[in-house]
């Protein structure tokens, strides 16, 4: 796990998961009282919990994408790849450990947003309490399905087809999947055609996995059933996004 160590001492290094970690774990408390709400008091602990995930959605497209790619490319034109494949380690190793380096600081700023709202945005009434703990879990668990692999992609295809195009193309795949298939779903409705359909049919429907309105307007956790279809469907994507991940990673930069 030697490739791992030093992608994520150079992840720790570089000190922006500082950055990241005030952004999840401190804006959310700060950016709702900037706001009046003389007026609306009730709606400071709601706005809370919007502005940690919002801004944990940000962090993990805007950032943790970037740092992915370019870990990905730089492990391809800096001859570590080929340094690490001497050594016996083959490129869906050297992807995993990548990968499972940026999951390492990923998954705690997912920790510091569930504890945000639920330390510092429960409701007082003990259903609606166990209600916000429940929902925040599927979210975290529902997040965690759309972004880890979405990391890998940015990885892969930093490796090959260098830093910026890996980066863009997986902030591309997940905004487009995010809010680009409600356009797409509004534009079915209003003048259907088999194009449009089939497009909305394949199109990876990440905007599922985002819970946030469920929290905001306090709508209560996710049915069990309905949960579980939407997280079956999360790992069919996560899977299709491995395995293309994998196929496209190089360990060795294109001559």
């Amino acid at each position: 796990m030697k490739l791992f160590q030093l992608t994520l001492k150079t992840l720790l290094v570089r000190k922006a998961w500082v950055v990241a970690l005030l952004c999840v774990g401190v804006l959310p408390f700060v950016l709702p009282v900037l706001v009046p709400t003389e007026f609306s008091l009730g709606l400071v602990q709601p706005a809370r919990a919007q502005a940690a995930w919002v801004l944990l959605w940000l962090v993990s497209i805007f950032w943790m994408f970037g740092q992915a790619a370019r870990q990905g490319d730089s492990n391809a034109r800096q001859g570590m790849g080929l340094y690490f494949k001497s050594m016996g380690v083959n490129g869906f190793r050297q992807l995993f450990e990548i990968w499972i380096a940026h999951a390492v600081i990923l998954v705690p700023l997912v920790g510091v947003a569930v504890l945000v709202c639920c330390l510092g945005a429960r409701p007082s009434d003990s259903k609606e309490a166990m209600s916000w703990v429940v929902t925040n879990l599927q979210y975290a668990a529902l997040f965690l399905l759309v972004v880890l692999p979405l990391v890998m992609l940015a990885i892969a295809l930093g490796s090959r087809l260098g830093a910026l195009v890996g980066y863009l193309g997986s902030v591309g795949v997940s905004l487009y999947g995010l809010y680009g298939v409600g356009y797409l779903d509004v534009a079915n409705k209003v003048e259907s055609n088999t194009l449009i359909r089939g497009l909305y049919a394949v199109s990876p429907h990440y905007r599922l996995a985002d819970l946030t309105d469920r929290l905001v307007f306090k709508m209560g956790h996710l049915e069990w059933s309905v949960f579980g279809a939407i997280a079956l469907y999360m790992v069919g994507l996560s899977l299709m996004t491995t395995a293309g991940s994998c196929f496209a990673f190089r360990t060795t930069a294109k001559s």
